[in-house]
Order: structure tokens, then C-alpha cells, then sequence
């Protein structure tokens, strides 16, 4: 009796070279789809207009207060999100005040408020969003 047992059991030390190609390539592709989930998510929270970002769940916005105005932009892990036909709505919570701002979709993923509207440094707003897809969020920000 062979004392390592039937030959068709035998065990190979190192698999056939076609297998290890195989099995190289698919871990290098595994690395590959990884980096670039890692690259996506890493420019997912930052700001790409000179806002602040926020997320909520379904979507991300970014709150951009400059003297160009008050504009909202929507994306999806960086894909532009459409506002055609979406809604938005901002409370604004300043100095012990709240107020309410309706913005209107003001191109591909921008919704803007009414011309010469501000947000004072240190407010606290919600942007209640509604998409026509049935898609609804709440981004919360808060201005430094």
C-alpha cells in the first residue's frame, strides 16, 4: 500500500500553472474593482464647488452660499442627479430665527434660490428634496 495514499489523491504542492493564471487574474481584477470603489467613495463627501456637503441615503447635495447666490447641486456617488421636475425646499435656522426658502431646478443638477438670497455664517438648514422618481431626502448642513 503507498503510504500517501491512492495516486488519484495525490496532492499537488502548486496548482496547474493555466489554474494559477486564471486564479492571478481574477484576484488583480477583485484589487482593481476595490481601488476604484475606494477612489469613488473617497471623493463622495467632498465638496466639488466650494460648499458643504451633506448626504441623504438616496443621494448627496451640495449647499453652495457665495455671491453668486444660494445654489443646491445633487449627485449620486458623483454622478449628477437631474433636477428636472424635482422639488426643494430649505429651512434655515439662524440667530433663533427659522425661515423657509423655496428653490427652483435651475439646470442639469442645480436647484437655485431666488436671486440675492444669503445664508449667514453659522446656520443650521435642512433640504428637504423630492425627485419625480419618487426619491426623497433630507440633506442637512451646517455653515461654517
Amino acid at each position: 500500500m503507498n503510504p500517501s495514499g491512492p495516486a488519484h489523491l495525490h496532492h499537488h504542492p502548486h496548482p496547474h500553472p493555466a489554474r494559477r493564471a486564471a486564479l492571478g487574474g481574477a484576484c488583480a481584477a477583485l484589487l482593481l474593482g476595490v481601488a476604484g470603489a475606494v477612489l469613488a467613495h473617497a471623493e463622495h463627501g467632498r465638496p466639488e464647488h466650494g460648499g458643504v456637503v451633506a448626504e441623504a441615503g438616496v443621494f448627496q447635495g451640495e449647499l453652495v452660499s457665495g455671491a453668486a447666490g444660494l445654489v443646491l447641486h445633487l449627485s449620486d456617488h458623483g454622478a449628477p442627479v437631474s433636477t428636472a421636475g424635482a422639488s426643494a425646499k430649505l429651512t434655515v435656522l439662524a440667530a433663533g430665527r427659522r425661515s423657509e426658502i423655496a428653490l427652483a431646478p435651475a439646470g442639469a443638477n442645480r436647484f437655485a434660490a431666488p436671486a440675492g438670497t444669503t445664508l449667514p455664517a453659522g446656520a443650521k438648514v435642512v433640504a428637504a428634496v423630492a425627485l419625480p422618481d419618487g426619491r426623497r431626502g433630507a440633506l442637512r448642513f451646517e455653515l461654517k
